[in-house]
C-alpha cells in the first residue's frame, strides 16, 4: 500500500501488477485526474482522503486494517531515498562536464535527500526547489525544526506533502539552500475566470514555475507538470542567481502527468 500524489503511486501500482501483487493506493482528493487515471488502469484500488498529514495517517491506518496491507512510504523511508538518490548518479554519469550544483524539488523529500546523500564528498552543491504555496521545507529549515502545520495550497500537487520525519535531518545537514518560487494557486484561477488569470499574467506578475513550465514546454518540447517544472524556476530565479554559483547546474525535473482536458496554466480561454 501507498500513500502518494503521484508518480511513485502509479510506479507502485505498475509493478505490483507486474508482480501479480494487489496494490492499494490512498491519495489526497484533490489529486490530479491523469494521475487517478493512470493509478486505476494498472488494476490499483484508490482511498480518496484529505490532504493532510493526519488524514493520510488515518486513512492509512483504516486500509491496513481492513486489508493487510503491507505500507511502501513514498519518500519517508532509507530504502526509498537511496533509490531516489540515483537520479543524481545517472545524472553526473551522463553530463558533458562536472556539476557545481544540482537542484531537485522537493515535497515530501524522497528526492531531494536522496540527491543530497548521492552528492556527499563529490563536491556537488545541492539545492532544493519549493513552491511559496507549500513551503514547510523552506520554513522548517529557518526555524530549526521540521513543520507540518503548513496548509499546502499549490499548482504543484505533486510538492503538497510535508517533508518526511527522516528526509528533514538529511536536507538540514546536506542541503544549501531551499529556494522558494512563486505560487498564486493560479490553477484555480484559470478553471474559473481565464480572462481574470490573463489580466494578471499580463501585468508581468505570471508565477514562475508555470513561466518555467511553459518555456520547457515550448523550447525544451518537454512535457512537464508544475511540480517538474519547480527546479527549473528556481534556477532562473533570482534567488539563485544571486547566490553566484560558477560552472554546470544539473537540474532534476521530476513528474510530467498533465490533464490535458483542462486549459494549460498559460492559455487563454476565449
Amino acid at each position: 500500500m501507498l500513500c502518494c500524489h503521484g508518480t511513485p503511486s502509479s510506479l507502485d501500482a505498475g509493478a505490483r501488477t507486474v508482480t501479480d501483487c494487489r496494490p492499494w493506493l490512498h491519495q489526497p482528493n484533490n489529486s490530479a485526474q491523469p494521475k487517478i487515471d493512470a493509478v486505476r488502469s494498472y488494476g490499483a484500488s484508490i482511498t480518496f482522503c484529505e490532504p493532510n498529514a493526519p488524514a493520510r495517517a488515518a486513512a492509512l491506518a483504516s486500509v491496513q486494517a481492513e486489508t493487510g496491507a503491507t505500507f511502501v512510504p513514498p519518500y519517508d523511508a532509507v530504502n526509498t531515498i537511496l533509490g531516489q538518490g540515483t537520479a543524481l548518479l545517472e545524472l553526473v554519469e551522463q553530463a558533458p562536464e562536472p556539476l557545481a550544483a544540482v537542484i531537485a524539488p522537493v515535497g515530501g523529500g524522497g528526492l531531494l535527500a536522496g540527491t543530497a546523500l548521492a552528492a556527499d564528498g563529490t563536491g556537488v552543491r545541492v539545492f532544493g526547489a519549493e513552491p511559496a504555496g507549500a513551503d514547510d521545507c523552506a520554513q522548517g529549515l529557518k526555524e530549526g525544526r521540521r513543520r507540518e502545520d503548513v496548509q499546502a495550497d499549490t499548482i504543484a500537487d505533486g510538492l503538497r506533502t510535508p517533508v518526511g520525519l527522516i528526509n528533514f535531518p538529511i536536507i538540514q545537514k546536506k542541503v544549501t539552500k531551499v529556494i522558494t518560487v512563486t505560487d498564486e494557486v493560479l490553477y484555480r484561477l484559470i478553471l474559473g475566470c481565464a480572462h481574470a488569470f490573463m489580466d494578471y499574467a499580463d501585468t508581468g506578475c505570471l508565477q514562475e514555475i508555470v513561466e518555467a513550465m511553459r518555456l520547457m514546454w515550448e523550447r525544451l518540447k518537454l512535457v512537464v507538470e508544475p511540480s517538474g517544472a519547480a527546479a527549473f524556476a528556481a534556477v532562473r530565479s533570482a534567488q539563485f542567481q544571486e547566490l553566484g554559483v560558477q560552472g554546470a547546474v544539473g537540474i532534476i525535473i521530476s513528474g510530467g502527468n498533465i490533464d490535458l482536458s483542462k486549459p494549460l496554466p498559460w492559455v487563454r480561454s476565449e
